[in-house]
């Protein structure tokens, strides 16, 4: 995959996780603090975990292709890290208060927005792959 590939990749993961984490972020909020209200500030935090949370995907990037023991270790670092650094970002408010419920909910949440996003990547990538041997099939029939 050469640079702009993973770069149009990488938008392409941050958009999708602004999205989930929205989401998510409007679930928890129901759930553990379902008084609370913000202002507009607090549309800026699903941009700043989405940041977060698309950062590590570097660790992915490779000029050639990976093995796939390769694959998996990335993607388990990738996963740790992510995990670290929007927790990180969500805990490093001094104002903030640290629970541990909450503390947990966002791990859950960021594991399934990572699985998440990840099944809508290879969806993506399965029906392009789909879309490739279709016009190739066809390609085909045109020169015999």
């Amino acid at each position: 995959m050469n640079g702009k590939e993973f770069a149009i990749r990488l938008m392409t993961t941050y958009f999708t996780l602004v999205t989930l984490i929205t989401a998510a972020t409007l679930g928890m909020g129901q759930y553990f603090e379902p008084e609370a209200s913000f202002g507009y500030e607090a549309f800026a935090s699903p941009l700043i975990y989405g940041v977060c949370g698309t950062l590590p995907g570097i660790v992915m990037y490779s000029r050639k292709e990976l093995s796939v023991k390769a694959f998996l270790i990335r993607k388990a670092l990738q996963f740790v890290l992510i995990e670290i650094t929007v927790l990180c970002a969500a805990f490093c408010d001094p104002n903030r208060e640290l629970r541990t419920d909450i503390l947990a909910g966002m791990g859950i949440c960021v594991l399934v927005i990572f699985v998440l996003a990840h099944g809508i990547e290879w969806i993506e990538d399965c029906i392009a792959a789909k879309r490739l041997t279709e016009e190739l099939l066809a390609f085909q029939r045109n020169i015999y």
